[in-house]
């Protein structure tokens, strides 16, 4: 069994893979390996949209099944590889040897668990929650306040639940964007009635109808590690995506060397995924030989309270714009040299695109 190009992991990483390539003209067999019982999707709605009912399966599936079966795409659903030999160009999918000619790992995390509490990473996941959330009202507690917590409490508090929230440090998202920053969407849950106890990583005592950890992922590298490639804090590639002959890492397990910031970063975006999956594809189909140059984006809503867009990542002395008072401000973060390393905008996109420019291009912030 035989196929020119196989994608392990059906996340949005690996379907972007597979749309660009046939999009860009790409020909060959198409094989994507995927574990979940799904064909590959969205997951930023399944924290908010998708979790209070307001977005349907249409805006979280990348495509129809029949997409994939007319673009010539092979997806076994339900499945893991579970060996690779890149020697012999073979991974081991379900207990069948298959040949490849280009292999890519997109396996994606695995969220970090705590006993008798629950997480949010795959479609069934949210489709769990949100069926207890559409029962009526309940209390939920959250352990954490990345990402995954603070959308997940903001869309529980929309639906008419209590919310507590356990974070360890002392502001939400304070470790991401610093205390000036991450104040502003603390101040925005906690007037939405979200109880936040900061400095904490236990719940304090009371009655939940559910707990749910959002305490981070571990990236799945345990395919290319046995494999024998270079494995350190994910899957170590080059400027091109590349962890070996014929072999590419890509999404929330690539250690990727960036052009833009001269170091190894590894970053568990949407946007990452979308963007490198992409760049993949097209490298496969011929039309892409130059590095992966993307600079990393991310955005978040925090219900329907406030939003805010980020590029980096970078951290450093914080200049802030505009009014927080107002929901419309731009904050850029410096280095020693007061070049840009990130910005975060709230209602300020234009000022964040540009703000690409800024990072890769090592300049300075605009004047005020």
């Amino acid at each position: 069994m035989r196929y020119e190009h196989v994608i392990v992991g059906g996340g949005l990483a690996g379907g972007m893979v597979a749309q660009e390539f046939r999009e860009q003209g790409g020909e060959g067999s198409v094989l994507i390996v995927a574990r979940e019982a799904h064909t590959p999707y969205h997951r930023p709605p399944l924290t908010k949209g998708y979790l209070r009912g307001e977005a349907g399966p249409d805006e979280v599936f990348m495509h129809p099944d029949e997409w994939w079966q007319q673009q010539s795409v092979e997806v076994r659903t339900g499945t893991e590889a579970t060996a690779i030999d890149t020697s012999a160009h073979t991974v081991t999918v379900g207990g069948d040897t298959v040949e490849y000619g280009k292999l890519v790992l997109a396996t994606g995390a695995t969220p970090r668990t705590l006993p008798d509490t629950v997480s949010i990473r795959t479609v069934d996941d949210s489709d769990s929650l949100a069926k207890k959330l559409a029962a009526g009202s309940g209390h939920l507690g959250v352990i954490g306040g990345g990402f995954i917590g603070v959308e997940a409490a903001a869309s529980a508090r929309m639906k008419g639940w209590d919310v507590t929230m356990a974070v360890p440090e002392n502001v939400v998202w304070e470790h991401l964007f610093g205390a000036e920053v991450a104040a502003y969407f603390q101040r925005h849950l906690e007037e939405h009635g979200v109880k936040v106890h900061t400095g904490t990583r236990e719940l304090p005592d009371g009655s939940y109808d559910v707990k749910l950890a959002g305490i981070g992922v571990t990236p799945n590298t345990q395919l290319a590690e046995a494999a024998g490639l270079t494995v350190s804090n994910g899957v170590e590639t080059d400027d091109h995506l590349r962890a070996g002959d014929d072999v590419w890492a890509i999404g929330d397990i690539a250690n990727y060397q960036s052009v833009v910031h001269g170091k190894r970063i590894r970053i568990e975006h949407w946007d990452v995924a979308l963007n490198q999956g992409a760049y993949v594809g097209r490298t496969w189909a011929g039309k892409e030989d130059g590095a992966y140059s993307v600079v990393p984006y991310f955005f978040s809503d925090v219900g329907d309270w406030t939003w805010f867009e980020y590029v980096g990542p970078g951290s450093g002395r914080v200049d802030v714009r505009g009014s927080m008072d107002d929901d419309d401000f731009v904050a850029y973060y410096l280095d020693d040299s007061d070049r840009v390393v990130a910005c975060l905008g709230v209602n300020r996109s234009d000022d964040v695109e540009a703000a690409k420019t800024l990072i890769s291009e090592h300049q300075a912030a605009p004047a005020a």
